[in-house]
């Protein structure tokens, strides 16, 4: 590998020593001047219509991004959150129910059994409470 890369390098520097002797030899360097200044702006118009196209691709990509969000994530978004909404909806319906139908019931028979207890203990002392002494 070595070897074919030092017989590439040997081979441009001896092009360029030729084409520096032969410039020098005919002495055309105001010519050759000219030449790499059109090379060059041959190469400039290039690169400036190669950003203009890959410009125009990232702004057409933005625009189909757009239009995928606008047409599929964002009616899939609003359907989400109007289930959520009506799920939240629900849960607060299940709640004021369970409340009002079940607890409520149970606190009241829970309050009248905890009375009628209290009260068969009261009524079914014979002695007096230990520890209580009269005034």
């Amino acid at each position: 590998m070595k070897k074919w890369i030092l017989i590439g390098v040997g081979g441009l520097v001896l092009v360029i020593a030729l084409v520096v002797g032969l410039i020098s030899y005919f002495d055309a360097w105001q010519t050759a001047a000219y030449v790499a200044v059109v090379v060059l702006a041959v190469f400039e118009v290039f690169s400036v219509l190669l950003l203009i196209a890959l410009l125009a691709a990232l702004i057409g990509a933005v625009f189909a991004i757009r239009d995928l969000a606008n047409n599929t994530v964002v009616p899939k978004v609003s359907q989400a959150l109007d289930q959520v909404k009506d799920t939240a909806a629900a849960t607060k319906n299940t709640t004021a129910y369970v409340a009002e139908g079940v607890v409520t019931p149970l606190i009241k028979i829970s309050s009248i059994a905890a009375g009628v207890r209290t009260a068969a203990v009261a009524l079914a002392r014979r002695n007096k409470p230990s520890g209580y002494e009269p005034e």
